[in-house]
């Protein structure tokens, strides 16, 4: 009898991690995505400063369209302008 209660409270543990595992695994998905937001729009930000990368910065998380010209993964806004990812904006 003892075995059997030892197999079914074995078999209860397992299942209540498995369990846990599978519904904190979107949670880890979405902390990824947030993640990888902040690491594009920290690189795209590279040589602003001030004002102006506040206000891209919070403009790129937020998933808003940072400049009306500027062309996702190829450039980036500089001022009133943009220039190209590998560029340095002095502004």
């Amino acid at each position: 009898m003892k075995r059997e209660e030892r197999m079914r409270c074995l078999m209860i543990t397992l299942l209540a991690v498995g369990a846990l595992t599978v519904v904190s695994a979107p949670v880890n998905a979405v902390d990824n995505s947030q993640q990888q937001r902040m690491k594009d729009c920290n690189q795209q930000a590279t040589g602003m400063t001030g004002d102006t990368r506040k206000s891209f910065m919070s403009s790129c998380l937020s998933g808003e369209a940072s400049h009306p010209k500027c062309t996702p993964g190829k450039s980036k806004p500089c001022g009133n302008t943009c220039i190209a990812l590998d560029k340095t904006c002095h502004k």
